[in-house]
């Protein structure tokens, strides 16, 4: 399975362990058209290039993945950011995959949107 589409399914698979989120705001790769909420955030999960990988045989047995997500809110979110993206990050460390990198928030000036996107790695074993 894909690292964006792996992502996505644990986030929504425990969407009740995660504060302020729903899952219908959840996406990997892009916003549909579909999703037009302007009160809730959105989460995007991106793939970013692989670490590397480990090999025996001259075959990999274990590939270090990347992904990271995009948390959008809305110009105007009155609710705890940080505590969104804690529960984002806890649940996804009880899955084995860590974060390595927090942007932190800046306001987008083509969206007028706040946003703010971490970074995560995983391994994927092969064998």
């Amino acid at each position: 399975m894909e690292p964006a589409k792996y992502i996505k399914r644990i986030l929504v698979d425990n969407i009740s362990e995660l504060t302020g989120l729903s899952a219908e705001h959840i996406h990997a790769l892009y916003i549909p058209g579909t999703d037009k909420t302007t009160t809730e955030p959105i989460l995007v999960v991106s793939e970013i290039p692989d670490d590397s990988a480990d090999y025996g045989n001259d075959t990999p047995v274990v590939k270090y993945k990347r992904v990271q997500i995009d948390f959008r809110y809305p110009k105007n979110f009155m609710k705890d950011m940080e505590a969104i993206e804690d529960s984002v990050e806890s649940l996804l460390l009880s899955q084995r995959v860590n974060c390595f990198s927090n942007a932190g928030h800046i306001l987008s000036p083509d969206s007028q949107n706040i946003v703010n996107t971490l970074k995560f790695n995983y391994t994927k074993e092969e064998i």
